[in-house]
């Protein structure tokens, strides 16, 4: 299928080319290992994971890079505040490579719960010192970097004519954070490449350098890993729409002085998952965690569910009023995927069928990543009684390939529950209630029917009787 995706340097749909036919590399910004990733910034990494699902369903050979950022930066855009990892470790009463470990495991663990495939690399920006000095050595070669005493060797972003274009902004309109001292920086917009450290503490995270010891910028991990991996040229870089404006710009201008423009052809920006009274708060605990939701009982697939019935590009309200409808919706397919494998006439794959179908969920997906749209076509195929159980079945086989949703996965174990037999007691106790249905007695039919609910079992009436299953 054609891919078409909306590039943030220019502003448009575009028809996707790569550098190399049949292969896509792209980088994904990951994690400031800190602490835990909450479910807003996992909304990131599920875009990126469809990503990849969209890029391999049609036939690519993809290459997806994240990084871990374990080394210590400052907390703002315009290097200043506190250092987030020294920040953690304090928090935590750990050292600050123990931190970025818990931290990595658990964001791991969150990204297995919502089953993004891998990042096929995942470079932790402290196993790359190296490379980022080495980068900052070719900016200050090619004139590109100044230093300020006692403080660092920083970009001057007024050598970078093109700097802001990703935010579609003028370098003389631009305005950046302020320094904690404002001696020293020439322009507002530039930013650290290496920062000096304090010559009355001792840093955990510190190296020595060709400028005196200290440690790298954040916006320079980036820049030297993805070209280290994916090469001088890439076809795709992606993350937070928060990035644009300085992170990424920042990317592109120590960037491309060295390698040459475009260095990234396609640049994507995700929109926030929003609380209704705001962004998701640590202090105010609601910057809940995956592994949150599932201490609540919610199954990680309902809210990867809520993710896709919106758009990339447009914000998404959480509530747990709508994670509780994503649910209700997602155990409505499981349910008729499972009747779907319980079939009396399953019958046999057609595959004239199979592709008309496939070929039209593939086309819509691969048109800026509309899962919203997909999903209408998914509820299409489940209604669609020309199409028969095992076609569907393999469609959907398909479909969990291409969104990730675990649909057959579940179904199979919703079926191994619900046929389990029934122990001898829950069996008079579903007769009972029958009895009781058929005297129209609704006070003992709900009595019954809570004390089989609280025994892990539920009944399932239809116009043929009712059945009873083990509760998933």
């Amino acid at each position: 299928m054609t891919i078409r995706l909306y590039n943030t340097m220019t502003r448009k749909l575009e028809e996707f080319k790569p550098l190399v036919p049949g292969k896509m590399g792209f980088y994904t910004c990951g994690p400031t290992v800190y602490w835990d990733a909450h479910i807003g910034n996992m909304r990131t990494m599920v875009n990126s994971d469809i990503i990849k699902r969209v890029f391999i369903e049609n036939g690519y050979d993809v290459t997806h890079v994240m990084n871990f950022t374990d080394v210590g930066h400052l907390t703002s855009d315009g290097d200043t505040g506190d250092d987030k990892m020294e920040k953690g470790a304090a928090r935590e009463n750990m050292s600050v490579w123990d931190v970025a470990q818990k931290y990595i495991d658990g964001f791991l663990y969150d990204m297995d719960l919502l089953n993004n495939i891998k990042p096929t690399v995942m470079p932790r920006a402290t196993d790359h010192i190296a490379e980022q000095i080495a980068q900052v050595q070719k900016l200050e070669a090619l004139g590109y970097t100044y230093k300020i005493p006692g403080d660092g060797i920083y970009y001057d972003t007024s050598k970078f004519a093109a700097y802001g274009a990703l935010g579609g902004q003028k370098l003389s309109d631009l305005r950046g954070g302020a320094r904690i001292d404002d001696s020293g920086k020439r322009n507002s917009t530039d930013f650290a490449l290496w920062k000096f450290s304090p010559t009355n503490e001792k840093r955990q995270m510190e190296w020595d350098s060709p400028w005196g010891v200290g440690f790298p910028g954040w916006h320079i991990e980036c820049s030297a890993m993805s070209t280290k991996y994916l090469g001088t040229h890439f076809d795709l870089h992606v993350g937070g729409q928060e990035h644009a404006k300085v992170h990424h710009s920042n990317e592109i201008a120590q960037s491309e002085p060295i390698v040459g423009a475009p260095w990234v052809s396609y640049w994507m920006h995700f929109e926030w998952l929003m609380l209704k009274d705001g962004k998701m708060s640590k202090s105010a605990g609601t910057a809940y965690t995956v592994r949150n939701l599932v201490e609540r009982g919610y199954d990680p697939m309902a809210y990867r569910y809520l993710l896709l019935q919106s758009h990339y590009r447009q914000p998404l309200e959480f509530s747990f009023e709508s994670l509780d409808a994503a649910v209700a919706g997602y155990k409505n397919i499981v349910r008729k995927i499972a009747d779907l494998m319980t079939a009396d006439n399953i019958g046999e794959l057609d595959s004239g069928v199979y592709n008309i179908w496939h070929n039209k969920m593939l086309t819509i997906v691969s048109d800026n990543i509309k899962t919203a749209e997909t999903l209408v076509v998914v509820q299409e195929l489940l209604k669609d009684a020309s199409v028969n159980p095992a076609t569907k079945l393999a469609l959907f086989e398909f479909i969990d390939r291409l969104l990730g949703l675990q649909f057959i996965d579940r179904a199979k174990k919703l079926v191994d529950l619900e046929q389990q037999s029934a122990p001898d007691d829950i069996v008079v106790l579903a007769q009972q209630r029958a009895e009781a249905k058929a005297n129209k007695d609704w006070t003992t039919a709900d009595s019954l029917r809570a004390q089989i609910d609280a025994a892990g079992w539920t009944v399932l009436d239809s116009k043929d009787g009712y059945k009873i299953v083990k509760k998933a």
